[in-house]
């Protein structure tokens, strides 16, 4: 089974860019359900990702000193790129699902952008993704 048959496709995934503020990435997170967002360029190509938890650890120093409007000019003046996890470990399409929990294993992370040759991001693979295609595999 390859990791196309399993992904979520670029179609579906929200993606952010370096340069946009945390401000726009909590309305990402409160509106998705996914809890990373791929960061592109202006070409779609891959340039790094963020998490829930990338988030939450910026913002965790500022949260219980500061006031709510200086949370929001926090978020608002902080970018992605600040925060974001760069360079990427990445899949192809044709990436075999054991392959891609072994990656996920290594490097202790929870997904894989799914990339062309040229980094474009064609879609994300969980683990929650692997995990469902072995309960769902047929037994051998």
């Amino acid at each position: 089974m390859s990791i196309a048959q399993i992904m979520t496709h670029r179609s579906k995934l929200i993606t952010t860019m370096a340069d946009a503020s945390l401000a726009s990435l909590r309305d990402v997170f409160a509106r998705a359900r996914f809890q990373h967002v791929p960061v592109v360029d202006h070409t779609n190509r891959l340039v790094g990702i963020v998490s829930v938890k990338d988030y939450f650890r910026e913002l965790s120093p500022v949260m219980d000193a500061a006031s709510d409007p200086a949370i929001g000019l926090f978020i608002r003046s902080r970018k992605v790129h600040q925060v974001m996890v760069s360079p990427v470990i990445t899949v192809s399409e044709t990436t075999g699902v054991k392959q891609a929990a072994a990656l996920l294993l290594q490097h202790n992370i929870s997904c894989l952008p799914v990339t062309d040759e040229y980094k474009h991001l064609l879609g994300l693979v969980s683990w929650k993704d692997i995990l469902r295609a072995a309960l769902h595999k047929p037994a051998s």
